[in-house]
């Protein structure tokens, strides 16, 4: 592995400095014209809060006292019975927590002209008997109680008290005009009316104002505005809007620069990329789940607090070798202080196909297959003559409304040593097609004991999956003839299929009854963390977790028949059972220092991990026939005995044919890293990170690599000459680059030269004799290669993170250029050298890009809304392969060997589209003879009503050597824009997400557009060119298409583009005074509509399309996208 990092600086150092002196010129001249003097406590004047602790009023003076220029003066016994203030972790404004600390009282303070605090009482307020006890509890949004909060009359502060540990106060007021203030530190003080109520029950919000979100990152936490890599946040209340099993399709839109594609079959996991494609390999990032390595796709979304998503290789690079993609961090939720609280949520979705493939009927079936045999001179079948009085929709036969319904409990709580979470969830799916469905449950308990020095921290999680997919061919069903029945009683099966010369396809409802397979896992997680805390600052941490995933695979079929010509195998009863589990032994410790020198605040880490992946697989199946010599001495199948065709066990096989394998591998990784972070006078920002990972998957020579990262901030709203100008409340700048490393694309053994062993040629086996007679033998396809080493990502970002407006508007900007080396990929060599084509580490990527975030929330009246829009452009390019003109090719769509679509070369996009240009129809003969090459036709065999396709290489032959560059699936920007609101009771939200700049190949349409052989097509085909009709671009029917008009082209690639309405959501909340009265805390209602509405030109069933790396972007019987309506309730005690 190679580091570049003194060629980088060297190479860009002196223009990122050139560019920062003309950003400080720039700010200083614009926030010129806000500058003022200003007395009392200055604008950026801040206190940083170490830990959550209870205060007194005296020390929190002394805070103030600690970190600015103010000293105070007061009576010594002035604030002897005051109670504790109740701090959290963060930055809060001087000025804020001075007021704070003071609410409980009528005291006022004062400045003297050196800076000096006085402190005193105000006077008296003549005391006024009180005539009614109001009695509440005070919590924050979510219902967690608020203990310490501050209760107090408006215009007599003298007259006030705290809530309890149960967020529960009691004051006497004089009469029903009173208004009460509430006031709790980090949160927004409200007043309310007590008005004709006795019990007034109060939600308060936190104050983005007051204090500094923290944010979690790699193996620790950090203040937000400390934050000096690219790193976005999701919080629950947005990953909940989404109704879905899996939490990584809930991140669709809601963070720049993170790309998800769903596939909308019940249980499929999303693919999810961030800053777009680095690897031929494994693309999807690094999850790491309550500070473990673990697969999200088993973690409840309802139980998910936040998901951080460090984006640059800087904030990931602590991870190594496991963070090339990105880090996606996923926080649990864990229980809050006060009493026990039990939340319930459970919802009910309806779900419709967003769309269905439109096919012709009876009728036009015959119509369009009439003109197929009649444009190619050829005699009409009796179908089409003499067609059956049949009219099947299969479509309507195999599509169906499906449902999810979920439910969801957990019953949390924490006192000052313990904190608790325990919960289930239950997910139940029937899909949109007929025999796909899938079941989810599983049990999460989370507890943490803390005492004296010493932190225990357990989490387990528990989760079974059972899933069906749908059993028959969707591509078979957009093609079987509409003239065939379902049910067919003179039918050896009871299905119908083909009479006569109909074409001949499987019925789908046939194979949905007789083939019978599913898949089951089973996932446990369970971690361990141990804390202690040496010296103060000093605290050492062993990480230890076990994850487990069994899987169990099964097939089974009796014999059957669902077509005239019986296919080879299902004359035969079969079985399969695959068992596969794959476990993770994770040990981590790690030991952290943070300390503060005066206006010098360092963070140190050190770690070492350690990690063990063994994997086993077994499978066996039997087939129902034997083989037996004929009279004749020749080896023929005959059936197996089995007493009961209906026996599904392979016992029940035990005079059939057997065939059974099995392996196991194990991975290693070790690793060491170490992290600073530096900060001096909270406004200069320094952090950088080392790991070095150990990977099992690598020779001797590269087992090791080394992964190096920094990342510099400044606060510039911190500098002195930002302090009195009025535009931004926080402006940050920011600058990374790192490194990460990559092995997902290696196996095991690659670097191995493995021997195979068996009978046939394939493996290694010799055949001798008379008669011939197969022998073991062994061989070894691969060669040793000691020198493979990792993939390896290099990543820059430059950013700014900036609040106005009151930190009501909030965004951040980065520009981010990544560049992957050393990519593992596929060498060509010639077929005399006896080998496999090697994996060697000669590719390179290069990604690059502009990330926008722009957020406004306006919570000062009743009316509270906010909009929260996200931006991102994506350029990708492979800048290196094994040789500057090495082609690879994406799957071949006929067959696997012909119609290919997708090419990757250097220079452009992985996975390109490469395609001859379609160039409208023939309309007459005169038009097919100009087109022509000194005087030959290019296209001898076309008619009119046929394509023209474009010569691109003037050679006089349309072939594969006139495709030329047509695009990418890889969409050029993304963007999304959330909007919320809340009234009163009421709730509403609507989330929109698109892409744009993105081509789609409709892998469908060559065969459903095409009407040149025995096949159903699309409705349009109806409109096909004839003489008659020749206003259209779709061609004539033609049995043989011996033009190729159906040959891959841009005539089946469509612009991509797409705005969708992800959710709308309208919910309302029952009033706490009814509530009260049958003590639940919360009743929240809520309907939701998914994906109801898609703007989108392309012409398939929808413009959502992901796919591998060299074959992106192709739409081919894809599972159909469902739209949801849904209703949900939440409950809280």
């Amino acid at each position: 592995m190679k580091s570049k990092f003194n060629e980088f600086l060297m190479r860009y150092g002196e223009n990122i400095l050139m560019n920062m002196m003309r950003t400080f010129i720039f700010l200083c001249c614009l926030t010129t014209f806000a500058f003022g003097s200003k007395a009392g406590f200055s604008q950026n004047s801040k206190i940083t809060i170490k830990n959550d602790s209870k205060l007194t009023v005296e020390e929190v003076f002394d805070l103030i006292k600690d970190q600015t220029d103010h000293t105070f003066i007061y009576r010594s016994d002035l604030f002897k019975d005051a109670p504790k203030v109740e701090v959290k972790r963060g930055t809060i404004k001087a000025e804020t927590l001075l007021k704070k600390s003071l609410s409980y009282g009528n005291f006022k303070y004062s400045f003297t002209s050196d800076g000096t605090i006085l402190l005193d009482k105000k006077p008296e307020v003549p005391t006024v008997i009180p005539q009614l006890i109001i009695t509440g509890t005070v919590s924050d949004n979510t219902g967690a109680p608020l203990p310490g909060a501050t209760i107090s009359i408006k215009g007599n502060e003298s007259v006030g008290t705290q809530t309890d540990f149960d967020g529960k106060y009691t004051i006497e007021v004089p009469d029903n005009n009173t208004i009460l203030v509430y006031r709790f530190l980090g949160f927004r003080t409200k007043e309310v009316a007590v008005n004709s109520s006795t019990t007034v029950d109060v939600s308060l919000e936190e104050d983005a104002q007051s204090l500094d979100e923290i944010v979690v990152v790699g193996y620790g936490t950090q203040k937000k505005s400390d934050v000096t890599g690219a790193i976005s946040t999701v919080k629950s209340e947005d990953l909940t809007q989404v109704v879905t099993t899996s939490p990584t399709d809930a991140l669709q839109g809601r963070v720049s620069g993170v790309t998800v594609t769903s596939s909308g079959s019940p249980g499929s996991t999303a693919d999810v990329t961030i800053r777009g494609i680095g690897s031929f390999g494994n693309n999807q990032p690094l999850y790491i789940v309550d500070g473990v390595q673990a697969d999200p796709y088993y973690i409840d979304p309802n139980n998910i607090a936040s998901m951080e998503v460090l984006k640059d290789a800087a904030s990931g690079a602590i991870y190594g070798t496991k963070a090339a993609n990105g880090v996606i961090i996923i926080t649990t939720k864990k229980g809050k202080s006060g009493k026990p609280r039990i939340e319930i949520n459970s919802s009910l979705s309806i779900n419709t196909p967003a769309e269905e493939m439109n096919l012709l009927d009876a009728d036009g079936y015959v119509n369009v297959h009439r003109q197929m045999y009649e444009n190619a001179g050829l005699t009409l079948p009796q179908y089409v003559s003499n067609p059956p009085s049949v009219n099947t929709d299969w479509i309507e036969a195999t599509h169906r409304t499906g449902e999810l319904q979920m439910v969801n409990a957990r019953v949390s709580g924490a006192s000052e040593n313990i904190n608790y979470s325990i919960g289930g969830n239950y997910a139940d799916e029937i899909g949109v097609l007929i025999g796909s469905e899938f079941t989810k449950k599983g049990l999460v308990a989370n507890m943490g004991i803390t005492k004296g020095k010493f932190k225990v921290n357990t989490n387990l999680n528990y989760s079974e999956t059972y899933r069906e997919n749908y059993k028959f061919s969707l591509r078979e069903t957009y093609q079987i003839s509409p003239l065939i029945p379902i049910f067919d009683d003179s039918k050896q099966s009871g299905y119908g299929y083909r009479d006569g010369d109909i074409p001949d396809h499987r019925n789908p409802i046939a194979e949905d009854h007789y083939l019978n397979s599913y898949t089951k896992s089973k996932y446990f997680l369970g971690t361990l963390s141990l804390n202690y805390e040496i010296l103060k600052g000093l605290n050492a941490k062993a990480n230890l977790s076990v994850s487990n995933l069994n899987s169990y695979g099964y097939n089974f079929n009796q014999p059957f028949r669902a077509r005239d010509v019986q296919e080879e195998g299902r004359e035969y009863a079969f079985i399969s059972e695959l068992n596969t589990e794959s476990r993770r032994i994770n040990q981590e410790y790690t030991l952290n220092y943070d300390f503060q020198a005066g206006e010098h605040a360092i963070g140190l880490l050190a770690g070492y991990q350690r990690i063990r992946e063994p994997f086993r697989t077994t499978y066996a199946q039997a087939e129902g026939y034997k083989i037996e010599e004929d009279e004749d001495g020749n080896e023929v199948k005959v059936p197996a005995i089995i007493l009961d065709p209906s026996f599904n066990t392979l016992d029940a096989f035990s005079d059939g044919t057997y065939t059974a394998s099995g392996t196991n591998a194990e991975y290693s990784l070790v690793s060491q890293f170490g992290r600073v972070n530096y900060s001096f006078k909270d406004r200069y920002l320094l952090q950088a990170s080392i790991r070095r990972d150990g990977s099992s998957k690598f020779g001797k020579n590269n087992q090791y690599g080394n992964f190096p990262s920094f990342a510099l901030g400044w606060k510039l709203t911190e500098e002195s000459f930002m302090e009195n100008q009025n535009i931004f409340d926080f402006l940050k700048l920011r600058y990374s680059w790192g490194q990460a490393g990559n092995d997902s694309a290696l196996g095991y053994y690659d670097y191995v030269a493995l021997i195979s062993q068996g009978k046939s040629q394939n493996d290694g086996g010799y055949v001798f004799g008379d008669p011939q007679t197969s022998y073991l033998g062994s061989i070894a396809r691969e060669l040793q290669n000691d020198d493979l080493q990792w993939e390896t990502n290099t990543s820059s970002n430059i950013g700014v993170d900036f609040a106005s407006l009151g930190r009501k508007l909030q965004g951040a900007i980065n520009y981010y250029k990544s560049t992957t080396e050393d990519l593992l990929i596929t060498k060509v060599v010639s077929p005399s050298s006896g080998i496999n084509d090697p994996v060697v580490n000669v590719g390179e990527f290069e990604n690059s890009g502009l990330e926008f975030e722009l957020g406004y929330s306006n919570k000062d009246h009743e009316f509270k809304y906010s909009a929260f829009a996200t931006f991102t452009t994506i350029n990708s390019e492979v800048t290196q392969l094994s040789s500057e003109d090495q082609v690879l090719y994406g799957v071949g769509l006929k067959f696997g060997s012909d119609h290919f679509v997708n090419q990757t070369k250097v220079g452009y996009e992985p996975g390109a589209f490469f395609l001859p240009v379609a160039d409208g129809i023939f309309q007459n003969q005169a038009e097919i003879d100009a087109h022509n090459l000194n005087g030959s036709p290019i296209q001898p065999d076309a008619q009119p009503g046929d394509i023209r396709f474009k010569d691109a290489n003037g050679d006089g032959v349309i072939d594969d050597g006139d495709a030329v560059y047509q695009g990418t699936a890889i969409p050029k920007f993304e963007y999304s824009l959330n909007l919320t609101a809340n009234f009163k009771n009421f709730d509403f939200n609507v989330f929109f997400q698109g892409v744009g700049g993105n081509k789609i190949y409709n892998g469908n349409s060559f065969e459903m557009l095409g009407m040149d052989s025995g096949r159903n097509f699309r409705s349009e085909t109806l409109h096909a060119w004839t003489p008659s009709n020749t206003n259209t671009s779709i061609p004539r029917a033609v049995l043989g298409d011996p033009n190729g008009n159906n040959r891959a082209s841009t005539r089946f690639l469509h612009d991509g583009d797409y705005l969708r309405i992800k959710t709308i959501q309208l919910g309302y909340s029952i009033p706490s005074e009814i509530l009260d009265t049958l003590m639940i805390d919360k009743f929240r209602l809520y309907v939701t509509g998914q994906n109801l509405f898609t703007l989108s030109d392309y012409d398939g069933l929808d413009p959502e399309v992901g796919g591998d790396i060299l074959s992106r972007g192709i739409d081919r019987s894809l599972y159909p996208r469902s739209k949801s309506f849904i209703l949900g309730v939440q409950l809280q005690f």
